[in-house]
C-alpha cells in the first residue's frame, strides 16, 4: 500500500540518512575521503540544489522515488558500509558518487518538468511518457 504521506515520510527519512552519513564520514573517515572530496562536494551541492528546488516549487518534499535514486541508495549504502567495516576503495566511491550525481540531475529535470507534485514517478522516461498523454 502506498500513500502520499508515506512517500513524504520516506523522503524525510532519506534526507536524514544522507545527513547522518555525511556527518559520520566527516567525523570518522575524512582523512581517507579528503584527497577525493571534490566529487563529494559536487554531489552534495547538486543534492542540496534538488532539495532547494523542490521546496521552492512545491513547498516541501514530494517523494519522487526514481529508480536511479533507489539504486544510488544501494550503491552508496554498500560503499559506506565497506568504508566503515573494511577501508576506503576508490572505484566504488567514484561510481556511487557519479551515479548519485546523475540521479540528482534527473530529479532536478523532473522537478522542473512537473506542474504539480507527484510521488513515485519512477524516472524521467516515465514522466516524459506520461506528459504526452
Amino acid at each position: 500500500m502506498q500513500t502520499n504521506i508515506g512517500a513524504k515520510l520516506d523522503s524525510w527519512a532519506d534526507l536524514g540518512t544522507y545527513i547522518l552519513a555525511f556527518i559520520a564520514i566527516a567525523l570518522f573517515k575524512w582523512s581517507e575521503i579528503k584527497p577525493h572530496s571534490l566529487m563529494l562536494y559536487i554531489f552534495g551541492g547538486i543534492t542540496c540544489l534538488s532539495y532547494l528546488l523542490v521546496f521552492a516549487k512545491f513547498k516541501g518534499l514530494i517523494g519522487l522515488h526514481t529508480y536511479m535514486f533507489k539504486l544510488t541508495g544501494y550503491m552508496q549504502g554498500a560503499f559506506i558500509i565497506s568504508l566503515f567495516v573494511w577501508r576506503f576503495h576508490l572505484l566504488p566511491y567514484y561510481i556511487s558518487i557519479a551515479w548519485g550525481t546523475l540521479a540528482c540531475i534527473e530529479e532536478i529535470i523532473i522537478i522542473l518538468i512537473l506542474k504539480e507534485p507527484r510521488t513515485n514517478v519512477k524516472g524521467l522516461y516515465w514522466v516524459l511518457k506520461n506528459k504526452n498523454r
